[in-house]
């Protein structure tokens, strides 16, 4: 693996290994950088820190197809999705909304959800009829009524949505995987009964703001472009860039998997194919040095995802002989006594 411009190997500390828990799977909502994490288990909503430890558990009424989208932190609502349906789970009340199939859902702190979903069409071909998704909607609901109050087509067909809400400022950052065929990406706002979405990029991976909201990580997407970007917001000017060519990898490069972990610091998955490694950056892209996972686990691994969990923290899920195996490190907080 080139690491020219990195040298320093810097040991991560192990906070502590995750268990009965498919961080990339079940973690809800949906996203790679540090946020307020749930998990649906049977029928019981868990809050979970920034260590990914069960802080508060619900029961709530959820039949086998509910999916969670949402939650605020003390659960006092949680949000379920179904094919046919949504449904808000209140303090001594469900809501139903007629919206089926949402993927992502966030609350806008004025006793409102932004839903994001596919419209879904039957669509039939040599005489069979099948369901089809549609354009995907984004949708202004109120919560004490569940009544919609405004809509917004994306233009975006066939895929999947997951939203990044700024941690002040009420906007929202979609970013619409179309697998393959690349992803677009769109801000939200509010203003007043009204949604205002416009366009922001093509073909790159949200990965969420700084803790303060004044940058946003825009990591490549699979198929595109191997650079990670940092924009300055709400301007959106490029205020930092970095490649896999910088690096001099061989045959690698940057990852779609990374996050802010302060408004200092940036963790990226990077590295040669099949041999990908976690850099630590600063907030502008300039490569820091390489974080080790040690103690590593048994047997030969290689590390599938990392995502954002908390403050200075991220977890990193590795496949070992074959297995997932998943744990919480920490970024050592004084980077100028780090082992070189």
């Amino acid at each position: 693996m080139g690491q020219n411009a990195a040298v320093r190997r810097i040991s991560a500390e192990l906070v502590h290994r995750v268990e009965g828990l498919r961080p990339g799977h079940e973690l809800v909502p949906v996203g790679l950088g540090v946020g307020a994490r749930y998990r649906l288990d049977g029928g019981t909503v868990c809050a979970l820190d920034g260590q990914l430890r069960v802080v508060r558990r619900r029961d709530v009424e959820a039949v086998e197809d509910a999916g969670l989208l949402n939650a605020t932190p003390d659960l006092g609502v949680v949000v379920l999705g179904y094919r046919d349906r949504l449904v808000v789970q209140l303090e001594g009340r469900a809501l139903e909304v007629g919206i089926g199939s949402a993927d992502a859902a966030v609350f806008t702190g004025d006793g409102r959800l932004v839903v994001t979903a596919p419209v879904d069409e039957s669509v039939e071909d040599q005489g069979t009829s099948y369901d089809s998704e549609g354009d995907h909607l984004v949708r202004l609901v109120d919560l004490s009524s569940g009544a919609m109050v405004d809509t917004v087509v994306l233009g975006v067909a066939d895929a999947g949505i997951f939203a990044v809400p700024h941690p002040h400022d009420g906007s929202i950052v979609l970013d619409a995987g179309m697998g393959q065929d690349g992803s677009a990406s769109f801000v939200v706002r509010v203003s007043g009964d009204r949604l205002v979405v416009e366009p922001l990029r093509e073909d790159v991976v949200v990965s969420g703001f700084d803790p303060s909201g004044s940058r946003l990580l825009l990591t490549p997407h699979p198929s595109f472009d191997d650079v990670a970007t940092v924009l300055e917001w709400p301007s959106l000017r490029t205020v930092a860039e970095l490649s896999g060519a910088e690096l001099d990898f061989d045959d690698g490069g940057i990852d779609m998997y990374g996050s802010f972990v302060s408004d200092d610091y940036i963790v990226l998955q990077a590295g040669e194919v099949e041999a990908n490694g976690v850099l630590l950056c600063t907030a502008d892209l300039e490569p820091v040095g390489w974080l080790e996972l040690d103690p590593a686990p048994d047997g030969e691994s290689e590390l599938s995802s990392i995502l954002g969990v908390g403050p200075g923290l991220f977890v990193a899920e590795v496949w070992v002989d074959g297995e997932e195996s998943s744990a919480v490190w920490r970024v050592p907080g004084e980077i100028s006594s780090l082992r070189v």
